[in-house]
């Protein structure tokens, strides 16, 4: 039978991979926005010296939408972490007090993992969106 300083380490040990899982999601939304915002950046200035006015601003649409949903990426993925931090402090307070209740606790758990599917699906929004906006510079899409 495990003692309670066994569950806390099994439970922070979770967490960790949890939480090393977020940043690694971070580090992709961070390169991808990144990106996006060079491109807005560069379609922009292209945008008022170039004779193809409409095609670039199809694109910086595109590529301003994608911002907007890795935005949303971000957030997402921000609440997930909080309502993640949430559920550890809760757990390891819980096994010292004893009063917390093992459904509110399992509640955060659930929001946790909502809130990161959420934001994956925001992600795969952005690569369809970033598919697109290829497919509108190299003229395949007018």
């Amino acid at each position: 039978m495990l003692s309670k300083f066994d569950g806390i380490v099994e439970l922070v040990t979770s967490s960790l991979v949890l939480f090393s899982s977020i940043g690694i999601f971070v580090l992709t939304l961070n390169a991808r926005y990144t990106h996006a915002i060079g491109r807005v950046r560069d379609i922009y200035d292209e945008l008022k010296t170039s004779s193809q006015a409409q095609k670039l601003e199809i694109e910086l649409n595109t590529m301003v939408y994608r911002c907007h949903v890795l935005k949303w990426s971000f957030g997402l993925l921000l609440c997930s972490a909080i309502s993640s931090g949430v559920f550890v402090l809760g757990s390891i307070s819980s096994r010292f007090i004893g009063h917390i209740s093992a459904d509110f606790l399992i509640l955060f758990v659930v929001f946790s993992v909502l809130f990161i599917f959420s934001s994956m699906v925001c992600l795969f929004i952005d690569v369809l969106a970033s598919l697109r906006a290829t497919m509108i510079h190299i003229e395949r899409i007018k």
